[in-house]
């Protein structure tokens, strides 16, 4: 899926995206972010957050970059992380230079739900390790020129789509959180003490269920029934192994889905809000607004201007 569209004031070019041959939800989001020259300056506050893990490097511009309230200066070469739902944006960006960027999305399920030797617990760590991991790798760094590099191939990777460029992707992301550990091996947390092999996958198991039945109900007792576990420990186990409530998850998906329709369909906003497991529309205009930014109108006026400026 390649496309261009507005989020907030920044274009965002090239939208690579792999999708799941089971079940058709997204795996990997890369692309390339252009802030337009007038976006220099202070900024005001932007409740930008998504339940997907980021990693992104700078490739162009400074400025200072806050995330849950923090503030970090950036340079090009910079490398940023952020946990899922973490609340980031640029507080300013310097006139000199137009700020472009490169950006790798992925659920956190793409990390744990490695079998065997594959699965590496710290790569969890880094992303659960609150006040005592940092967001920011400095351009100085070895680990920040290879994530850098890895990126950029990875962002080639999908752009070309040659033979088993998603498994090559997939290894790049492996190569990325090892060189995150690396660099953040002192702040690393204590291992948390992780579901078993077997209850990681009876999560997964609950996890491809619920995003067969995005357009239908079901409640906290069904999805924990479908793991075969209690309903609190899932709960916890859930939220564990994913940074995220089962509800946050579910929501993320239906908007998910919502925005792929809005971009490739002709269905009415009420069509695709039931087709989305919403039975009230002024819910789901809620929910897309508070995941996107944007009501779903507005979403959709955006991905056809982008649409006929592209093809112009």
């Amino acid at each position: 899926e390649i496309g261009e569209y507005m989020e907030g004031c920044a274009m965002m070019s090239e939208r690579l995206v792999i999708r799941s041959n089971n079940d058709d939800h997204v795996l990997f989001r890369v692309f390339r972010v252009i802030y337009p020259k007038n976006a220099s300056g202070d900024r005001p506050y932007y409740n930008h957050h998504h339940p997907e893990l980021e990693i992104s490097c700078i490739q162009q511009g400074s400025g200072v970059f806050t995330c849950e309230g923090k503030d970090y200066p950036f340079r090009a070469g910079d490398v940023f992380l952020h946990c899922g739902n973490d609340a980031h944006y640029f507080h300013r960006i310097a006139p000199e230079m137009q700020l472009v960027m490169l950006v790798f999305q992925f659920e956190q399920r793409q990390i744990w739900a490695l079998g065997g030797e594959w699965f590496e617990p710290a790569y969890l760590q880094l992303f659960s390790g609150g006040g005592s991991i940092g967001h920011y790798v400095p351009r100085e760094a070895p680990e920040a020129q290879a994530i850098c590099q890895l990126l950029q191939e990875s962002f080639d990777d999908c752009r070309e789509q040659k033979p088993a460029y998603q498994m090559l992707v997939k290894a790049k992301l492996l190569a990325m959180l090892s060189n995150l550990v690396r660099f953040f091996h002192e702040d690393l947390p204590e291992p948390p003490e992780l579901p078993s092999f077997r209850h990681r996958h009876q999560i997964e198991r609950s996890m491809q269920f619920i995003l067969k039945h995005l357009d239908s109900e079901f409640s906290l007792d069904d999805l924990a029934r479908e793991a075969q576990m209690s309903r609190s420990y899932y709960s916890s186990s859930f939220r564990k192994l994913n940074g995220v409530s089962v509800w946050e998850y579910i929501t993320s998906m239906r908007i998910e889905r919502a925005q792929q329709m809005l971009e490739t369909s002709e269905k009415s906003i009420l069509e695709i809000s039931g087709s989305c497991g919403y039975n009230n529309i002024s819910n789901f205009n809620r929910a897309f607004r508070r995941v996107t930014g944007k009501t779903p109108r507005e979403y959709r006026k955006d991905c056809q201007q982008a649409n006929s400026t592209r093809m112009e």
